[in-house]
Parts: C-alpha cells; sequence; structure tokens
C-alpha cells in the first residue's frame, strides 16, 4: 500500500494522474501547489522536496505550472478552489497582481500558505510562509562581493536583477543595492532587470560588457542568470578578470564554483524549503499551529566551503 501512495503522489506531481481525496478508507490533505515555473533548477528542486514530504507523510500533492505567466497562476488557483483541495500552496509569480485570486480562495474556504516568495499585502489571508529572508542574504552576498574586491584592489560592479514584481528577487537585488551603493570603495555601474533564465543573464552581460571597459563584479539574483553572464564573459576573453555571484545554490552553479567559473553564490536549500512547506500545508489541514513566518538559514557559498555543499546536498534529487 505505502508503495502505492508514493507512486500515486509522483504521477499527481506530473500531472499524470488526478489527486484523490480518498485512499485505503481514509481522507487525505490535499494540496494544490502553484510554481512560478518548473524550467528552473531552483525550482526543479523544491518540487522534488515538496514530492518526497508528500510521499512521506501520506498527502495527496497537485503541482501546476505557471509558465512565468501571472494570469495562469491565478487561473491554477482558481482550479484549485473549484477541486476543493486542503490547502494552496503559492510559489507567486508576481506578490501583487495575485492578491485578488487569494481573495477569492480564502472566501471559498481555503487556507494558503506561501513559499519562497512572500505576499506582503495578503496580511492575515496567508496562513504561514516558508522561505529565507532574501533582503538579509543579499545584503549578505554583497558584503562578500565588496570585500573580495577590495581586498584585490578593484570596484567595478555590475547587478542584474531578477524578475520585475517578485518579492523574493526584488528583496535580493535592494539586498544587494543598499550594501553596494553606500560602500565607498564600490562603484555601481549599472543595474538591470533581467528575468530567470541564462539566455537572459547573458544577453544582459553582453550588453554591460560593450559599454563598460572594467568589469570587476557581477552580481545576480539567481544562479540561471549568472550561468548566461558568466558564459558571455568567457566569449569575450575577460574571464579571468571578473568575479561573477549568483544566489540559489543549484547544483550548476555549485559545479561551477568548483570549477573556478563563479566566485560565489547563497545556498537557498530549495528541497528543504519544498519539504518543509509541504509538511506545514499538512498540519495546517490538520488543524495544528503552524509557525506565521519560518526563516530558514542561508550561507555563502564560495570555493572554501562548495565541496561540503554539494555533500550536503548529495541525496537530494
Amino acid at each position: 500500500m505505502k508503495k502505492r501512495a508514493i507512486l500515486a503522489v509522483a504521477l499527481v506531481a506530473c500531472g499524470l494522474l488526478a489527486a484523490t481525496p480518498v485512499f485505503g478508507g481514509e481522507k487525505k490533505v490535499r494540496i494544490g501547489f502553484s510554481l512560478k515555473t518548473v524550467n528552473n533548477p531552483f525550482v526543479i528542486s523544491v518540487k522534488n522536496g515538496a514530492a518526497k514530504a508528500a510521499a512521506d507523510l501520506g498527502a495527496d500533492i497537485i503541482i501546476t505550472d505557471s509558465q512565468m505567466n501571472s494570469q495562469k497562476q491565478m487561473q491554477d488557483i482558481e482550479s484549485f478552489v473549484q477541486q476543493r483541495v486542503d490547502v494552496v500552496l503559492i510559489d507567486a509569480m508576481d506578490s501583487q497582481a495575485i492578491l485578488p485570486t487569494i481573495d477569492d480562495a480564502v472566501e471559498a474556504g481555503m487556507k494558503i500558505v506561501t513559499e519562497d516568495v512572500r505576499i506582503p499585502d495578503a496580511g492575515d489571508k496567508v496562513l504561514s510562509h516558508i522561505g529565507i529572508d532574501n533582503h538579509a542574504a543579499g545584503a549578505q552576498l554583497a558584503r562578500w562581493l565588496a570585500a573580495k574586491l577590495k581586498a584585490a584592489g578593484k570596484r567595478n560592479v555590475i547587478i542584474i536583477a531578477g524578475i520585475p514584481g517578485n518579492e523574493a528577487t526584488d528583496s535580493r537585488a535592494n539586498g544587494y543595492r543598499e550594501v553596494l551603493l553606500n560602500n565607498p570603495d564600490i562603484d555601481v555601474l549599472d543595474t538591470r532587470l533581467a528575468g530567470d533564465k541564462r539566455e537572459e543573464g547573458l544577453t544582459v552581460m553582453d550588453d554591460m560588457l560593450q559599454r563598460f571597459a572594467q568589469i570587476d563584479g557581477v552580481i545576480c539574483s539567481n544562479d540561471e542568470l549568472a550561468l548566461g553572464a558568466i558564459s558571455a564573459i568567457s566569449e569575450s576573453g575577460r574571464a579571468d578578470d571578473i568575479l561573477v555571484c549568483g544566489f540559489d545554490g543549484n547544483k550548476y552553479a555549485l559545479e561551477a564554483i568548483k570549477s573556478g567559473d563563479m566566485a560565489a553564490t547563497i545556498d537557498h536549500a530549495p528541497y528543504s524549503m519544498g519539504y518543509l512547506a509541504i509538511e506545514t500545508c499538512v498540519k495546517a489541514a490538520q488543524g495544528q499551529p503552524v509557525d506565521k513566518l519560518t526563516v530558514m538559514e542561508v550561507e555563502v557559498v564560495d570555493s572554501t566551503n562548495v565541496d561540503a555543499t554539494i555533500a550536503k546536498h548529495a541525496d537530494e534529487e
């Protein structure tokens, strides 16, 4: 029976099987998980952690892909309401655009939990949030970069920010700016909004390399943007001169740090975040008390601790 339950969760997560509210004669907790995308290594790790938690806890999870489209995310959440899930778990694409849909879901009796991206204006309509302090983590990474550049007698930095309107990446970029713009040893040459894809990071970095003869550091709102920037820098022949920082700690970024192509990232522990989010949803559905805010710890990963970080997450695929 346990193997059948795990298989059912896996099929539901892949969209191949409709979630069933009854299994083995007992009502199961049903969770609708709306992701902003599944076309990103970080989010894939979140999804894997969520699916593992659902299997371990005997819950049904329906995972939808918003495809980076706020309108589709709202439609997905409306579908969860129609299916009468117990809890709606949201990884918001746009923290403002989604507010009316949250209002409708709460009015229909849904419990709302958010993961990674906060929705501050939803107030008490969000029962619990699980994530990191993106602003503080951004500031932490910016201080690391500033110290490295100062030690090398360098100062010129580019900020490549993430998805406009997304609370998590906006907060990271604000943390970067707060530290770097107020540091007399650093010159921020430009800040550019991008998205979350490698090709977007590559395109922005191509432009920056043409505009600025001296770039010493690049700090990005996620690892995929940073990996794209690294590709552009490598093609330009300036790879030995520019430190590139990402954010999230996906496996490709960790490999790039180990090889020396990337300077640093933030270990965001996405698998653990997905697992904890589902644990919280199950507790909420069962009427158990849950914390209004769970802030996960992060750390800067560089060449000194990348091997330990890779080992820590080795079993999370």
